[in-house]
């Protein structure tokens, strides 16, 4: 979900991605991001829009209504205020 939706801001000029595998450096689980997505969620990361839980990351699992509720309302803060 994270790197359809970072991708899909990038491509439509509203953000550039710039994470850096070292944005991932606190989690617990940084090892599992797969290679491809590592860029997108180290900006959403970086950016505060998401923030783990329990010093994971759980990018294996699905995301929950919740997560992605707080997610999406993070973007619209970041970009709305």
């Amino acid at each position: 979900m994270i790197v359809f939706t970072m991708r899909a801001m990038e491509k439509t000029g509203y953000i550039q991605v710039t994470g850096e595998r070292t944005d991932l450096g606190g989690f617990k689980d940084s090892a599992l991001v797969a290679d491809y997505a590592y860029e997108d969620i180290a900006h959403a990361v970086g950016q505060g829009l998401i923030v783990g839980g329990d010093g994971k990351l759980n990018p294996r699992q699905n995301t929950t209504r919740a997560e992605a509720a707080v997610f999406i309302a993070n973007i619209y803060r970041a970009h709305n205020d």
